[in-house]
């Protein structure tokens, strides 16, 4: 009673109140029974009965002196479950600050060219992840040119060679900071919802091809468990079927009724852009892409679009495009 685990003491006060009134009402009975068959009949059961008042009422002075106790034990599981969620949010912001911050001091520069004369160029803060896209880019189109048996993995450990100095303090925080928020008895989803509002289009696709690779591998259940991809540009990225490295969970938000956004959209899609305009198959890859970027801006990944349109987006599309056209 005075330690409880669950915070207060409501329970157990419960409990000995019941054993309490119960002890006492039986031995109520029993002394009633004792007087009555005493010689004397009723005559001594007035003074047993003031007798028994005092104790009675020094009882449940007892009992509300322990309903005090109990409501103060709530007022200060209350009060403390407030400070504590108060204080995680200030170093949730606090955390988001020193995030920006490392951000915002990044800089990139380009070397100037002689012949042909090309002044450098200079990158600061969220514009130098656009720059590392295109490194990664170029690198991982030259593994797969070369043969690479995993043009991903190879062309991601040269881009990390080549950039490792300005990306690695800033996966290092980050990565702990989504740690602080899960190991934390906060309301977890709403934080890492605010912590993805943080990262641009090209910071997801960095941290979408980290993920990947062996230097990532602890962040890879962090990011599906929190759908930190749920926004994710998918146009950008290398092919389409990276997105099959990742499970559904890193796309899709649960607590999101992604499934009926994403059949409501190609509804509304296929009305405006495929009934209206009776386009032919011939222009099914435009079609295809077009979809998929209308979608991203929508915040709906292709995963949600695929899940929607059957498993396949392609042969949906098709199928629509023949049903309008009558091929």
């Amino acid at each position: 009673m005075m330690e409880p685990e669950n915070g207060d003491s409501r329970g157990a006060l419960f409990v000995f109140i019941l054993i309490a009134l119960s002890f006492m009402a039986a031995m109520f009975v029993i002394a009633v029974v004792a007087q009555i068959n005493k010689d004397g009949g009723l005559g001594t059961f007035g003074d047993f009965f003031g007798g028994v008042l005092n104790p009675v009422f020094s009882f449940l002075t007892f009992v509300g002196l322990l309903i005090t106790i109990v409501m103060q034990q709530k007022e200060i599981r209350e009060a403390k479950a407030s400070s504590e969620k108060q204080s995680f949010e200030t170093l949730f912001f606090q955390m988001i600050t020193i995030h920006n911050s490392i951000v915002n001091s990044m800089d990139l520069r380009t070397e100037p060219v002689a012949d042909p004369p090309i002044a450098g160029k200079e990158f600061h803060g969220r514009d130098c992840f656009p720059r590392f896209y295109q490194h990664l880019k170029q690198e991982i189109k030259r593994a797969e040119a070369a043969g690479a048996d995993d043009p991903i993995q190879e062309g991601y450990e040269k881009f990390w060679a080549r950039d490792r100095k300005d990306l690695g303090h800033y996966f290092r925080y980050l990565y702990n900071m989504i740690r602080i928020v899960d190991e934390s008895a906060a309301d977890t989803g709403r934080y890492m919802k605010l912590l993805r509002a943080q990262l641009s289009d090209y910071e997801l696709i960095i941290l979408f091809y980290n993920g990947l690779n062996e230097k990532g591998k602890r962040f890879k259940p962090y990011i599906e468990k929190y759908a930190i991809f749920d926004n994710l540009p998918t146009e950008l990225l290398h092919k389409n079927h990276d997105l099959d490295r990742y499970s559904d969970g890193a796309t899709t938000d649960t607590s999101i009724a992604r499934k009926k956004m994403a059949s409501d959209f190609l509804a509304t899609w296929k009305r405006q852009y495929i009934d209206a305009e009776a386009r032919g198959l011939e222009g099914l890859s435009d079609t295809f892409d077009e979809i998929v970027s209308d979608a991203s801006e929508d915040g709906i990944s292709l995963n949600e679009l695929n899940g929607a349109a059957g498993g396949n987006l392609k042969e949906w599309l098709r199928r629509a495009i023949r049903k309008v056209s009558g091929e």
